[in-house]
């Protein structure tokens, strides 16, 4: 298989990601400017500031990238032949494992600071990576739709589901109160969610 090759502008691009990227580790996201991230890049501010109109916006798709890179290796639809309970464990137990993902929390903790100064820059951009349909919503579509779960909300339904996930795996870990789930624990977690959700939702 031949290997496309980058042009010249994505290049600068991923330089220009990385050099963020470790600006912002280094320093922080309010202290990191735009001439230390183009040093760090080793490109002129000029070219910087062709890719990214703002810090902000670089922030924002700093983050949405790296969602996106992770969301993209999750394959899990949905099968009108298999039982629904191991069809929402396995792709629930994939949700958990993204919710616990190091390097996405890194990225957010890092921000979360400037989100809570500088918010209004970066709604637009964040809300592109909310809005996404995700597997879990296609697959309660289908399932809804070959009858094995009651008539519902999905948005509602989805939100039920990862916040019981992100109360415990997520948040927590990403303001440090505890430490990352053990395998263990992330396989209880997705049992008793599991439960719950088709307590209420299963035909």
């Amino acid at each position: 298989m031949t290997q496309v090759k980058k042009t010249r502008s994505e290049l600068k691009r991923e330089a220009i990601i990385a050099g963020a990227l470790a600006a912002f580790q280094q320093y922080g996201v309010a202290d990191s400017s735009m001439d230390k991230i183009a040093e760090l890049a080793q490109v002129s501010k000029r070219t910087v500031y062709n890719h990214f109109e703002s810090k902000e916006v670089l922030v924002a798709e700093i983050i949405l990238a790296g969602w996106e890179k992770r969301t993209a290796v999750h394959d899990v639809v949905y099968s009108a032949e298999q039982d629904i309970k191991s069809q929402l464990t396995l792709l629930l137990t994939d949700e958990v494992e993204l919710m616990a993902d190091t390097e996405m929390m890194e990225l957010i903790r890092i921000a979360m600071a400037h989100f809570l100064f500088a918010p209004e820059p970066l709604q637009s951009k964040m809300a592109k990576m909310f809005e996404q349909e995700t597997l879990l919503k296609r697959w309660l579509k289908l399932a809804m739709a070959d009858g094995k779960l009651k008539p519902l909300d999905i948005d509602f339904a989805h939100d039920q589901i990862t916040n019981l996930l992100k109360a415990q795996v997520f948040w927590p870990q990403l303001l440090r109160q505890t430490a990352p789930l053990s395998v263990g624990e992330k396989q209880h977690l997705v049992e008793m969610t599991v439960g719950m959700f088709l307590s209420y939702y299963q035909v």
